[in-house]
């Protein structure tokens, strides 16, 4: 048997949250989304230093990801989302 697909698929919509202005970075809560991409390992850990010592959070949730094609899992998404007032996302994570 021979069943054609249609090369252009149905694409996966997510939902997404209504996005917010940020007016400073300075004292909020702010999460780290990264995917350990070998040739910034040591960019990343510096440029989180740098951005804890300039805007100094009250608190700080990491998340990184275990490989570098698959997304963040939803779960963890999630829960650290609750704990921070925004996010730093690199190098396509």
């Amino acid at each position: 048997m021979l069943e054609l697909v249609d090369p252009v698929g149905i694409p996966r919509r997510e939902s997404q949250a209504q996005r917010r202005n940020l007016d400073t970075p300075i004292g909020r809560r702010v999460g780290f989304i990264w995917n350990q991409y070998p040739t910034t390992r040591n960019f990343w850990t510096r440029f989180e230093r740098a951005l804890e010592a300039l805007c100094t959070p009250p608190h700080v949730a990491r998340a990184y990801k275990p490989n570098t094609w698959s997304p963040l899992a939803s779960e963890t998404f999630k829960k650290i989302s609750g704990e921070v007032d925004y996010f730093v996302v690199g190098v396509g994570a």
